[in-house]
């Protein structure tokens, strides 16, 4: 064999040697990041599971029963009346022009706005 045969060869088996060596890494990448992959997508499904339980907690936490139930157990709260709602706009903010003190001014809204409010349950009485 002549030295320019023996090169060719030689180069042959090299290259296919740096083939063969590339091709494993590169399968052992692959399977490493299959094994990542797969690592992520249970940790999703378990994501997703408890997602689901969470939700169920939720809709069962904010039922409307329990939480009516859970209100009139711990808030002693009454139905509004008639007379107790009122625009804004008649509510008397007349201490704001007078020099005279805001607290006898606000009592005497107060006193004002209350006798408005018996006023009208007479009126709601009259009209039952």
């Amino acid at each position: 064999m002549n030295s320019t045969d023996t090169a060719k060869l030689s180069i042959l088996i090299t290259m296919t040697a740096f083939v063969g060596v590339g091709m494993f890494v590169l399968k052992n990448q692959v399977q490493a990041l299959e094994g990542e992959l797969n690592r992520i997508n249970a940790s999703i499904q378990e994501d997703v599971k408890s997602i689901h339980v969470l939700k169920a907690e939720w809709s069962h936490l904010n039922s409307p029963q329990r939480l009516r139930s859970l209100a009139s157990k711990h808030i002693s709260l009454n139905p509004v009346r008639a007379e107790q709602i009122i625009n804004y706009s008649e509510l008397p903010f007349s201490y704001e022009n007078r020099k005279e003190n805001r607290r006898i001014v606000a009592q005497q809204n107060i006193n004002r706005q209350a006798a408005r409010n018996k006023e009208l349950k007479h009126l709601v009485k009259a009209q039952r």
